[in-house]
Formats: structure tokens, sequence, C-alpha cells
């Protein structure tokens, strides 16, 4: 029997790809890598692995999205509330606040899960564990227990036990329940953000068992189709050039990406669709969710197409760098961009190292896909700012009642390949205008300053001036500090202003013009490193605003908030 391979090639390809091998070794099934390609030594091996693998795909999912899932977070108070129950004789009024606390989060859980899923998909679910409870009157009867000023906790010690055990006993249903429960959560939270509109994501599916749907709408008919007779079929498959039948497997399952051709025939040529795949590389698409990495509603994949285990190596590396991050519970959009950053300058083990050139990386965000290509020089950059990005990590300002991550600002330029000046001159300018929605100082805009030297000296824009970056914050701070003693600490907002529209709109008159006076009213010499802003255009930015965010720095400035913000 001839061998079955399967080749790399476009990004949701790979992407497949990679969740397809992770899908098979997590479930102990050897895997066969030659280069480039994914090899089954026969149609057997091949059938065998996609034995029960509806079961393997969804185990897998659940598995490393366990903790980001309600039914994970209804199951983990057990054993806050055992500890309660057993210890019911040390029950005070702080243990009644950590179970009230416990109660309104499962009830809170609970509703939204109920929600995410509509509830009468949510009933249909709970039809399948088979187990004599109904879940709806839970999102009522889970209650907080409040105690009067003339009751004591030994008075409401029966509604507390029933309550415990009214928690428990959706807990213990949790737990029976796990593979439909945690497998509607990897549907509708993670599954959801590669296909959908087909199989048990079709609104309108008559199978309740989202695990039967999955096979008889990939996995049945890709054992079929390795059993027909393909010598008279005249079309060939988009992705993999075997031979199919006609064009009933389109594209349109893919989010951002395909098309109803049934609806939309104009986005073919010639309003009439070409572009079909076989049931093998659907079943691959459909791992698409075990290749990405996916964390709050984002999405990362290194299309790394070189090589598939350097594909899968570096994947792999990017979904534990997230992970890692996400048990400390960071919990926000900028995770892939910091376990993208982690990844990149990991220099413990030597293969870790990243030798990569020119390779795709593709975010998934707001619903959306981004393309950023990571050339060696961004690579550098990221891997030799590790200080300044960590420092950067709890710093936010507030733009039109949106708060916005300053480590997700600068890496989302690093990647687009821009400088930074852009960004530095909002923070400033937001720094003297509008101080209270600033939660950074002014030393995260120095560490944002340190990252755009890297950049221009990357491309050859200013080399051998690093010292000048600190000379100038060093100027600006010396000359604050002359200002203070003079008790004319209210001039430097007006300054400032003038200092940034001057080098916004390179105008070096009004900068230095504006320099001079000032160090002309504290009767001060000249720092030697404001004539370095003369240089070129580059410098007047980069070593201006490292002066104006010197002369901005301070004791009152740097007890900003800059660790607030959670969205």
């Amino acid at each position: 029997m001839s061998e079955i391979v399967i080749e790399l090639g476009t990004w949701q390809y790979n992407a497949g790809i990679a969740g397809l091998c992770n899908i098979l070794e997590k479930n102990g099934i050897e895997i066969n890598i030659h280069e480039d390609k994914l090899v089954f030594n026969s149609e057997e091996d091949l059938k065998n692995a996609l034995e029960n693998f509806e079961e393997k795909y969804f185990n897998y999912l659940i598995e490393k999205y366990e903790k980001t899932l309600s039914w994970y977070k209804i199951v983990s108070y057990k054993e806050k509330l055992e500890e309660i129950k057993n210890n019911f004789d040390s029950f005070d009024e702080i243990k009644l606040k950590e179970l009230n606390e416990c109660i309104k989060n499962m009830k809170n859980i609970l509703i939204f899960f109920i929600r995410g899923i509509k509830s009468k998909n949510y009933e249909k679910i709970c039809d399948l564990i088979k187990e004599d409870l109904n879940l709806s009157p839970y999102k009522e009867e889970l209650k907080t227990i409040s105690i009067k000023k003339d009751e004591s906790i030994l008075d409401k010690k029966d509604d507390i036990l029933k309550m415990i055990d009214k928690a428990m006993t959706l807990i213990e249903y949790y737990e029976k329940g796990k593979k439909y429960l945690a497998g509607a959560g990897v549907a509708y939270k993670i599954i959801n953000n590669a296909w959908s509109k087909v199989c048990f994501l079709y609104p309108q599916t008559k199978e309740i068992n989202f695990y039967k749907d999955f096979k008889d709408y990939f996995i049945n008919p890709a054992l079929s189709y390795l059993d027909e007779d393909k010598s008279k079929y005249k079309y060939e498959c988009f992705a993999c050039d075997n031979k199919i039948k006609n064009f009933d497997n389109d594209f349109s399952f893919l989010n951002q990406t395909g098309f109803d051709t049934a609806r939309k025939p104009s986005h073919a040529w010639n309003f009439i669709n070409n572009i079909a795949v076989c049931p093998l590389c659907k079943i691959i698409y459909s791992c698409i969710p075990a290749g990405f990495s996916y964390v709050y509603g984002n999405g990362i994949f290194i299309n790394s197409n070189q090589s598939l285990t350097e594909l899968l190596r570096v994947n792999r590396l990017v979904y534990e760098k997230i992970y890692n991050h996400n048990t400390k519970n960071e919990g926000n959009s900028s995770l892939t961009y910091r376990a993208l950053a982690e990844a990149l300058k990991d220099e413990k083990e030597e293969n870790l190292k990243y030798e990569l050139a020119d390779i795709q990386m593709v975010r998934y965000e707001n619903e959306k896909y981004y393309f950023n290509i990571l050339s060696k020089n961004i690579i550098k950059i990221i891997k030799n700012s590790k200080n300044d990005l960590d420092f950067l990590t709890k710093a936010w300002y507030r733009e039109i009642n949106t708060d916005f991550r300053i480590y997700e600002e600068v890496m989302k330029r690093l990647l687009n390949n821009q400088n930074l000046f852009a960004l530095i001159y909002k923070l400033l300018f937001y720094k003297v205008s509008r101080e209270k929605d600033c939660h950074f100082t002014a030393n995260h805009v120095m560490n944002i300053l340190n990252i755009n030297y890297r950049i221009l000296e990357g491309v050859g824009l200013m080399e051998n001036k690093e010292k000048f970056n600190r000379e100038a914050k060093a100027a600006g701070f010396y000359l604050r500090e002359k200002y203070i003693n003079k008790k004319a600490e209210h001039k430097i907002p007006g300054l400032c202003y003038r200092i940034l529209n001057g080098i916004k709109t390179n105008n070096r008159k009004v900068v230095m013009d504006t320099i001079f006076n000032m160090y002309l009213y504290v009767e001060s010499p000249v720092s030697n490193v404001i004539a370095k802003m003369l240089d070129d255009d580059k410098s007047l930015e980069q070593f201006g605003y490292g002066f104006t965010a010197g002369f901005l720095s301070g004791k009152q400035n740097e007890n900003s908030k800059a660790d607030g913000g959670e969205e």
C-alpha cells in the first residue's frame, strides 16, 4: 500500500498540520516527520491514526486549555468548599466572606456559560451527561448567605451547609460531565476562533452530540475517501493536489479566509468556484485550533515552514510561554506578545535561540488575522530589549475610555518594522496634558527610547551614540531640579509643550531656542549633549524626547500609577 505524504504549504495548512501532530503525539501515536513532510507509511496507518479521532481531538484541546474553561473555574472551588465544610467549627465572618465569594463566582460563571452557548444547546449537552440533575435552576438557587445584626453564624449553620452541599452537587455534576461540558467550552471558546458554520458549530445542526457530529462530518468522509477508486476523478485538491470528485468541500467553514461559494460567487474567477479540498485536507484544516496558541480570544502562530520539526518546536515553545504567564494570573491581551518575546529571547539552551530569518508570524486578534515577518533584525532587537520590555509590562494609558497596554503598543510597532517616535510623542504629550490618564512614568518612556535606539541602530541611522541616550535624560532631569530649586516648577508643562511641538514639526530653531532659554533662566551652562540634537533629524527626535522625559521625571511624577488598569 502506498504511503500518505502531507507536505507543508500555506500558513493555515501548516497550522492544521501542527495541530494534527500535536493531537496524535498527545494521544500516544508516533508521528513520522521527514523535514517538511508528515508521512504515514500506508493508508492503514492513517486509518489507525484516525480511529476515535474525535475523542483524541477534544481530549487534546480540553487538556491544553483546561484552566481557561468555565468548566475548570467551577470545579476549582471544590477544595475550598470542602475545607470550609470540614472545618466548620472554625467558621467565622472571614470564612463566610470566602464562601459567598465562591458562590457568587460559581453563579456568574454558570450564567455566562449558559448564555455563551445558548440555553437550548446547554440543555442538550446536559442530556448527554445522563445524570438526573437540571442545572438551569442553579442560576437562581445559588445564593450568598447574609447574617443580620441579631443573628449569629450558628443561627445560619443549616443554611450555610445546605448552600455548600448545593454547590458541591454542581461541582460533582461538572466533574462527571467533563467530556461534554469542557468539550462545549473548547468548541465555543477555542475551536470557533478558526472555523465555524459547519458541524456542531452550525446553528441548525440536528446532532446534539458534538463528538459524533465531528466524526460524521470530518472523519467518516475521509475514511470513505481513502477506500474510493479515484482514477476517474478529474479535479484536484487545492491543498495537496490529490484527485477529488467535485468541489463540494470548499473553504467556506474557515473564519475570515473562506467564502460561501453559493451565496458569494463573485469571490471566484468568472463567478465559478474551482477551489476545493479533499476530505483528508479538510481534517487538517479542522486541526487549526490545535496548532494555534490561544489566550483570552487572541491567538498566535509562527509559520516557520522551513522544517516541520522546527515549526512544532517553535509553536510549542510559544504556547509554553503563554501558559507560564497565564498561570500567574496575568490575564490581559498582551500575553501573546509576551509569549513571543519570551520565546525569542530565551537563551537558556543553545537550540532555543531562534536562528530564523524572514519567518511569518500570524496573530489572531478581534476576530481578524494579522501578519508580520520576523526578520533577523527584529528578533535581535526583541532579544536585546529584554529588560526594557519587562519593565513595560504593567504600564498603560487611557484614551477615549479605552485602556492601552504600552507593552502591546511597542510590540505591535516592532513587529510592523516601525520606529517608536509617534508613540513616544503621544506618551510625553499625555504626560504633560492629562496626567490622570497616564499610568506610567518618565522612566517607562526612557525604556521605549532605549528600544527605539536599537531600531535606529539596526538600520544604520544611529551608531555609537548610546551613551547620549542616557545623557539626554540626565540633562533634562538635572535641569528640572534647578527649576524646582528656583520654585519655577509651574513652568515645566509649558516648556515641554514647546519642545514637543518643535520636535514634532522638525523645527530645530524652536527646540534650541526653548532649551537655551531654559538654561539661561536657571543660570546654568548648557549640557554638551544638547549639541547632539543638531546632528540629524533622528537625533533631534531621539535625544530631544529623552531630554523631555528627563525634564518631566522626578519624585512627584515617578509616583504615578503604573501597575493598575487590568481590563
